[in-house]
């Protein structure tokens, strides 16, 4: 399997908050590929649990990695963009 690093960018007024954090969470859990989210150059969490995501404080405007473990591009541009989508706000 492969690793696909995507970036997104948290336009949230809130920044990374409980709803898009869980939808983010749900997301993951329904495609079953291991989802890691965090700062270029620090720490990545698990994107299984909301709690850890919302420990990252992640705030607004800061752009973030998304890499994915699957053998399909495609999915993995679908999801990033999906995550991209719960990060509008």
């Amino acid at each position: 399997m492969s690793k696909f690093s995507l970036e997104v960018e948290v336009l949230d007024p809130i920044g990374l908050h409980a709803r898009p954090a869980g939808q983010i969470v749900k997301l993951v859990k329904e495609s079953g590929l291991e989802v890691t989210i965090g700062r270029p150059g620090e720490e990545f969490a698990k994107a299984n649990s909301a709690l850890r995501l919302m420990a990252l404080k992640i705030k607004t405007g800061e752009k973030l990695t998304v890499e994915i473990e699957t053998a399909d591009v495609a999915q993995a541009g679908e999801i990033a963009a999906q995550i991209q989508d719960f990060l509008k706000g």
